[in-house]
């Protein structure tokens, strides 16, 4: 049984019911988030390295909480000038605060420090609730699990905004890219506004529009991500994996407060050059992809108070053509551009 196998890892794993499915939540693996549908675990877990961290960087997989941005004047991912994941995301655990049938809630204190040497110490908090999605599942005769999550990083100190721009990051990890068609919903006529390509490599040769739809084709050699601008006014992102008939949506809303550009990069026209709602990153021939959420950051009185993200995902599994039908009734999506 695949919740047995998980609690290899964790033996503290917690698991929320949704439609056909578990979302399960991992206190021992720094409070990642991991769905099933039935037996079938959907996102990436790498239970090798989960079994046997390293002191490193263990990119385990799941849908795991970030600070953004990663690259630029005010970086999380560069402390002292080389890429790093920091103890707090990395190897710090959360402690689960509430847990009912539908809902849970971890929390933990961890500090951070930015490229500007400002030691951030901050509030991690993740609220998880378990949707019921059976009725839309059942009625494409497909099998289904959802859950939304509400992210916070709030500050436990006293930080300038001149100091300190942090915005909560989603990254909800899944095995696989080659063949997998990552796509967009937005609202505008210029497909101009619609991708931030600051980040490296050239995502838009793999980019194609249809309408307010945008098709990126995963795989290939190279690693690529895009940042989907709120200036576009997208709706959401999702992907398709056809050899695992796996269809993913997220969404989040835009709300009042700054957004930023999170590209991993010296950012040259400063971290205000795009304002990022969503982005999506190809991990090649890493085998897994990640579809990713951002939240804004709210000041007061000139300091970082916080930064919360609400994510909504969404995960189908089923024949072509039933997820086909999915897409088009659900999500008014011309399904013939994502599943051949």
């Amino acid at each position: 049984m695949l919740t047995e196998k998980i609690r290899k890892v964790d033996v503290n794993i917690k698991g929320l019911r949704s439609a056909d499915g578990t979302v399960y939540l991992s206190p021992g693996l720094q409070g990642r988030i991991f769905c099933s549908i039935g037996d079938t675990l959907i996102h990436k877990l790498d239970f090798a390295m989960a079994a046997n961290p390293s002191d490193d960087f263990n990119n385990i997989g799941g849908n795991s909480l970030w600070p953004a941005p990663e690259g630029g004047a005010y970086a999380f991912n560069y402390p002292h000038g080389e890429w790093t994941v920091q103890d707090g995301i990395n190897k710090v655990c959360p402690e689960l605060t509430m847990l009912s049938g539908t809902d849970a809630v971890m929390v933990k204190n961890i500090a951070l420090i930015n490229a500007k040497g400002i030691n951030v110490e901050l509030e991690y908090r993740r609220e998880v609730r378990a949707n019921d999605i059976s009725a839309l599942a059942r009625s494409c005769l497909v099998k289904g699990v959802s859950y939304t999550t509400t992210d916070t990083f709030a500050a436990r100190n006293d930080y300038p905004v001149k100091d300190v721009l942090l915005n909560a990051w989603t990254l909800e990890q899944f095995p696989g890219a080659e063949g997998i068609v990552a796509f967009g919903k937005f609202d505008c006529d210029d497909v101009s506004k619609v991708i931030n390509d600051d980040f490296y490599g050239d995502p838009l040769s793999r980019i194609s529009f249809s309408g307010n739809l945008f098709i990126f084709r995963l795989g290939g050699q190279d690693r690529l991500q895009i940042g989907i601008r709120r200036e576009c006014r997208p709706e959401l992102i999702g992907a398709y994996d056809p050899a695992r008939e796996i269809l993913i949506i997220r969404k989040t809303k835009p709300c009042a407060g700054k957004y930023i550009n999170i590209a991993d990069n010296e950012q040259k026209n400063g971290p205000f050059s795009t304002e990022d709602l969503f982005s999506i990153f190809n991990g090649a021939s890493l085998n897994f992809f990640e579809l990713e959420t951002i939240g804004p950051m709210i000041e007061k009185d000139g300091r970082f108070d916080h930064s919360t993200v609400v994510s909504d995902t969404f995960i189908f599994k089923g024949p072509k053509e039933n997820l086909a039908e999915l897409l088009e009734k659900e999500y008014n999506i011309n399904s013939k551009e994502i599943i051949k």
